[in-house]
């Protein structure tokens, strides 16, 4: 068993990696600084072990769930109370982290690194090439 076109795209998603089907003709001197390391990706969904499969198809579930949960949220951004029921506050950050756990998991299952250059949010702060750099 292997994965599908579209479980590729789907870790390449979670990963923080765009799924090209090839670089822009403009680039004459190699690769931009985002796609350097997928080529690390796409080598390791040849080389996994089957029985490590359903481990990783299990990731990415657990991710693509907390993403539609993540979303689901946002409809409860307008009230903190709903008669006696309180939200949780912090449901989104926990969502977040929880987000981050499953995919650092996935990475590890397949033996690579999420995108260092993703412009995904971590914990509030910037994330990629435009990360804030201190001390």
């Amino acid at each position: 068993m292997s994965f599908t076109e579209n479980e590729k795209a789907r870790i390449f998603h979670q990963l923080g990696y765009a799924n090209w089907k090839q670089l822009a003709q403009s680039i004459q001197l190699g690769y931009p600084a985002a796609s350097q390391p997928f080529f690390l990706v796409q080598d390791s969904l040849h080389r996994i072990a089957p029985e490590s499969e359903p481990s990783i198809r299990r990731d990415l579930c657990e991710c693509e769930a907390i993403e539609s949960q993540l979303s689901e949220a946002r409809s409860r951004f307008k009230a903190s109370q709903l008669g006696n029921l309180k939200l949780n506050m912090n449901e989104t950050a926990m969502l977040r982290n929880e987000l981050i756990f499953w995919q650092t998991r996935l990475a590890d299952d397949l033996g690579v690194q999420k995108n260092p250059y993703s412009q995904q949010e971590w914990r509030g702060q910037p994330g990629g090439i435009s990360a804030r750099v201190e001390g």
